[in-house]
């Protein structure tokens, strides 16, 4: 498929929202804005079955940054206290999606590699 470069101006909230999705998932910038517009069915989680088996054991392995799982912490302490701007909601809603999108990418890594028989129903994984 043919590439084509262009130039898009974001607001700055939706640019850290793609930031922070880029730094936890190891993935450049670019690849999370293309994801974003591109149409559900082509998502990047199929992408996946092109990794090698090793590239699968890190991915399944993967977690976000301790900052991230530190300042959801945070927003929540402060949720309790008060309610929480509509910036510190848009942070909250942004490290929650990326917590998921952390979750996908394990299990479909970890269903590609029992699809290739390199799991058995005894495997432990440390994480």
């Amino acid at each position: 498929m043919a590439a084509h470069a262009i130039t898009l101006e974001l607001p700055d909230a939706v640019y850290q929202r793609a930031q922070r999705a880029a730094q936890a998932t190891q993935r450049p910038l670019e690849e999370i804005v293309v994801e974003w517009i591109r149409p559900p069915l082509q998502g990047t989680l199929p992408e996946l079955e092109r990794l090698s088996d090793d590239e699968l054991l890190q991915a399944v392995r993967s977690t976000l940054p301790p900052e991230h799982a530190q300042r959801l912490q945070e927003l929540l302490t402060i949720q309790r206290q008060r309610s929480l701007s509509e910036e510190e909601q848009q942070e909250a809603v942004a490290l929650v999606e990326q917590e998921d999108f952390v979750t996908l990418h394990k299990a479909r890594a970890l269903f590609l590699l029992k699809q290739r028989g390199l799991l058995s129903g005894d495997f432990r994984l440390n994480l």
